[in-house]
């Protein structure tokens, strides 16, 4: 039988401190310092976020069978971007069909994780490289996402979850993480770590096809979807989905976020689908962490069966409250007078919130 020679990348994320570098140690991959993911010419190596990757290193030593790499990646580069570079049509482009995307593995610091979760600080300020960095992708620009962005969406699309520094809270709190992790991605495997070790005694068989695991949804979507394998926690982490065909009146929804988005418990993380009045055609796509909220405009058209009419927005906190946000959140839509004027009326209702680039929507 004909044995395949390929490379596996896996991904390591992380912020800077939650122990990338022990958990790929520990993982005992071949940890390398890559110079090129065989770009098509050098501008593309210099623009690529991803413009170091083990596969010049390996292609000059390669063995016969499955070889296993741990690379690990800037917070600021999202898994998504990661796996997109590695998918098996760009790959055979640069004549490296070869590299297989492995695990998109997140290390979580236990001792930080509800206060990096909470943090506003930029993503730009962030240190470059963490100590002893395990073929750390090269840096790419400074972003404006926060480190709550950047930590829920290497939760959201991980593979694997290790949580790490365990040691340093109480048991309560690393399952109170666990739950979370769970409530974000019901899919990804989640092991816990102290120093990087003990990650490995748990770690699951490699998937053959990393692509067609992603393409399952996040947590989000499964809980608008009714299918999520968690709705609450033993500790008072939840989920709450909000729907209503009417769309939201700008100005009371500003109101609701100034001054009373915290009565209804503690929003961690909100995701889903919304329509301002003022914005008739438009899908938006609304996506929260801690205190950070960000509304774009999304390339569903209006008239699409699949768009919502209104909203469907997952919740995901702690202690909360589904009355009183769903009372809350109803006080923001249009009344029925508002709502029977039609869409020619909405357009004249003040809008407190920046205008879309609607050239480049996502």
């Amino acid at each position: 039988m004909q044995t395949e020679d390929f490379l596996r990348v896996n991904v390591v994320s992380g912020l800077p401190g939650a122990g990338k570098s022990s958990v790929a140690r520990a993982l005992g991959g071949t940890a390398i310092h890559p110079r090129a993911l065989m770009p098509d010419d050098a501008d593309t190596l210099a623009a690529s976020p991803l413009a170091a990757a083990p596969w010049q290193a390996w292609q000059g030593s390669a063995v016969p069978g499955v070889r296993e790499v741990f690379v690990e990646a800037h917070p600021s580069i999202g898994p998504l971007e990661v796996a997109s570079f590695l998918a098996p049509d760009r790959n055979e482009q640069r004549g490296a069909a070869s590299v297989r995307l492995g695990d998109l593995v997140t290390v979580l610091d236990a001792s930080r994780f509800w206060e990096d979760l909470q943090s506003d600080a930029s993503d730009g300020s962030l240190p470059v490289h963490e100590a002893a960095d395990v073929g750390a992708f090269n840096d790419p620009a400074p972003s404006d996402r926060t480190r709550g962005d950047a930590l829920i969406e290497q939760i959201e699309w991980a593979s694997v979850v290790v949580i790490n520094k365990s040691d340093l809270v109480r048991r309560v709190e690393c399952g109170d993480i666990r739950d979370f992790v769970r409530l974000l991605n019901p899919s990804s495997f989640i092991v816990f770590a102290i120093h990087g070790e003990g990650a490995a005694a748990s770690w699951p068989a490699p998937r053959r096809d990393m692509h067609a695991w992603l393409a399952r949804s996040p947590g989000w979507v499964r809980q608008l979807n009714g299918d999520a394998l968690l709705s609450q926690s033993p500790q008072g982490l939840s989920c709450v989905v909000y729907r209503d065909v009417r769309p939201f009146h700008p100005a009371r929804l500003a109101h609701f976020f100034a001054n009373r988005s915290g009565e209804s418990g503690d929003i961690l993380r909100s995701r889903g689908l919304f329509r301002l009045a003022s914005r008739p055609g438009v899908v938006g796509s609304w996506s929260s962490v801690g205190g950070t909220i960000t509304f774009e405009p999304t390339g569903m058209l209006t008239n699409d069966p699949d768009s919502p009419w209104g909203q469907e927005i997952a919740f995901f906190g702690r202690n909360l409250d589904v009355n009183r946000l769903t009372r809350n959140l109803n006080e923001c839509l249009l009344n029925d007078a508002e709502f029977l004027a039609g869409p020619t009326q909405w357009c004249a209702t003040p809008d407190p919130f920046p205008a879309w680039d609607l050239q480049h929507r996502h």
